[in-house]
């Protein structure tokens, strides 16, 4: 589970080393393999940050068999949040949630976006030298919904209460506790 915790987190927050250090650097994420996953962190982070103002992935049921001591498979289901950056253009947009579904939110320039996604990664996990990392995971959406957001930023209504403010790096409050 603590691999799809640092894999949520270092995709929350853009933080690439945080993302990779849940894979082995041999691994494989959506059959994308040839590539080590450090360098692939790099540019799904570089993706998400040019797409979206923010992300927060929610992890749920996790089925862990256990192979033979040193690898195991897993099944954990997820449920991911997406808040669209305004600055998107119409190809933009369309890349990330269809030409069909842009189409009927009557896209306007600037157009903010909700895309929740839930699914499941399955994953298999090998132990070197004693250390758990994620030898290949497949990411299967079961569901995808988007619409215009009406999503309060940081700062307004009830969030002006919060007692700190999410970052998209290492300045968030989870790196300081």
């Amino acid at each position: 589970r603590n691999l799809s915790y640092r894999y949520a987190r270092g995709s929350d927050r853009l933080d690439a080393q945080m993302f990779a250090s849940a894979f082995w650097d041999d691994g494989s994420f959506n059959q994308q393999s040839g590539i080590p996953m450090s360098a692939f962190a790099e540019q799904l982070v570089g993706i998400m940050g040019k797409f979206f103002a923010l992300t927060h992935h929610l992890n749920g049921n996790s089925l862990i068999d256990f192979i033979d001591e040193d690898r195991a498979t897993s099944e954990t289901y997820f449920r991911a949040f997406h808040l669209t950056n305004a600055g998107l253009s119409a190809e933009e947009a369309a890349f990330m949630i269809g030409e069909r579904r842009l189409a009927e939110l009557s896209h306007e320039n600037g157009a903010v976006y909700d895309i929740i996604v839930g699914g499941r990664y399955l994953d298999e996990v090998e132990r070197r030298d004693g250390a758990w990392k994620i030898k290949s995971r497949r990411l299967i959406f079961d569901y995808c919904d988007v619409r215009k957001s009406e999503c309060l930023r940081a700062g307004e209504g009830m969030t002006a209460q919060s007692a700190g403010t999410m970052a998209r790096d290492r300045s968030d409050p989870s790196y300081s506790t």
